[in-house]
């Protein structure tokens, strides 16, 4: 009977955990609109500024008259023969100035962005016409406002390698509120070493809340306080011989990992995301089952080297989708890459001594050593069916309902 109950709870236990694990890895970014509001973006560089005005379509049609249709979304074949009226709209409600110096924002394409609540246009522009980055740009923008009162207009610093800004979507620096209203963006803020550091704590941060990543080592980490002896895995003696094993996997991982990102991240190599990815959740399952049957054979090193370098593809694809090396490309490379080893060493140094206190534990090694190398195993077919056969296999709403 206690054991019938003991099996219960624990497959309960297992089933939430995979649910947990399958809701964080199934999370998707979310992008910061809202209704009733027009954005800028500008993207400042070492010595270029490019900007980019979302609009709301619905907002726009009613403010420039455009004779949009209003029963579906906005196509590009709708847009075009408006861009010319669109672009008078826009230039009459947005200027930027960089007194002393001259410029002026020059249109280069357009595109859209599609949320749950409005669709938006996007309108591209390059700032042209000054020598040097000027201490700050004069901004007016006021679209919409005019027609909408209620309407607000912000403006953000999408990118800007010297404040460590990148991606951001979500912190307003200026906002508009009223028409012909005009503020003053200062661009000296900021330092190659507050960038540095900056990058650095993108990498600290990708490692920690990088799923699959995190589960690659913990996989590493269970075993790495026992031995196998006979076909049975049984507490190490010293801890001076799990230290020396950790440190063999961890900097195989590294020098693996490291060799790729940099080759990756200056365009020397560049392997499919898909199958990046897709080897990335196989290198989690090969783990945990490793724990079950012995694949690596006293080899470990060698097999962890030879997934490190995938995951070395994987933090590039991260870089590339942040736009973090467009500038500063050798620094930003190397701190990303020491922000993931910090991350890295973190997560050892909280894990690593803790399985050494309790791996006597006969718990330890028959219960949460097993349990884990489980979950890990299915987490691991779960992502790898779904990257690699770019499906989606709605697990997350059964197991839900299941517990």
């Amino acid at each position: 009977m206690f054991s019938k109950l003991l099996r219960s709870t624990t497959a309960r236990i297992v089933g939430a955990i995979c649910v947990c694990l399958i809701v964080i890895s199934s999370g998707s970014r979310v992008i910061a609109h809202a209704q009733g509001q027009s954005y800028l973006y500008f993207q400042i560089g070492e010595s270029s500024v490019t900007a980019r005005a979302e609009i709301p379509v619905e907002s726009l049609n009613n403010a420039a008259g455009l004779g949009l249709p209003t029963d579906k979304r906005v196509r590009a074949t709708d847009i075009e023969p408006k861009l010319a009226d669109i672009q008078n709209y826009v230039d009459q409600h947005l200027s930027i100035d960089c007194a002393p110096q001259s410029c002026t924002a020059v249109f280069q394409d357009f595109g859209f962005l599609n949320t749950t609540f409005s669709q938006f246009l996007l309108l591209n522009y390059t700032v042209e016409g000054f020598e040097t980055l000027p201490d700050e740009l004069q901004v007016k923008y006021d679209v919409i406002l005019a027609n909408e009162p209620q309407h607000t207009n912000l403006l953000l610093i999408e990118e800007n390698w010297k404040t460590g800004t990148f991606a951001n979507e979500s912190n307003a620096l200026l906002v508009f509120n009223q028409p012909e209203q005009v503020r003053t963006l200062d661009l000296t803020s900021g330092s190659i070493w507050q960038g540095f550091t900056a990058i650095v704590g993108l990498g600290i941060e990708h490692i920690l809340e990088g799923i699959d990543h995190v589960l690659f080592l913990v996989a590493l980490l269970l075993p790495s306080v026992l031995r196998r002896e006979d076909s049975r895995w049984q507490p190490v003696g010293k801890f001076s011989t799990a230290l020396i094993y950790i440190i063999k996997i961890a900097t195989a991982f590294t020098v693996a990992h490291s060799i790729t990102l940099g080759l990756a991240t200056l365009g020397w190599v560049n392997l499919p995301s898909r199958l990046v990815e897709s080897i990335i959740a196989a290198s989690i399952g090969l783990a945990a089952v490793d724990i079950f049957i012995p694949l690596f054979r006293g080899r470990s090193w060698v097999i962890i080297f030879l997934f490190g370098l995938f995951h070395g593809f994987g933090f590039a694809d991260v870089l590339a989708e942040l736009g973090v090396t467009s500038r500063y490309a050798l620094l930003s490379l190397f701190g990303f890459n020491l922000g993931v080893e910090i991350g890295q060493l973190a997560i050892i140094a909280v894990v690593f001594p803790l399985l050494y206190l309790i791996r006597k534990q006969f718990l330890y090694r028959r219960v949460a050593l097993q349990t884990g190398g489980v979950l890990l195993g299915a987490v691991s077919l779960y992502w790898f069916i779904e990257r690699a056969f770019d499906i989606n296999l709605q697990v997350r709403p059964a197991l839900e309902m299941l517990f």
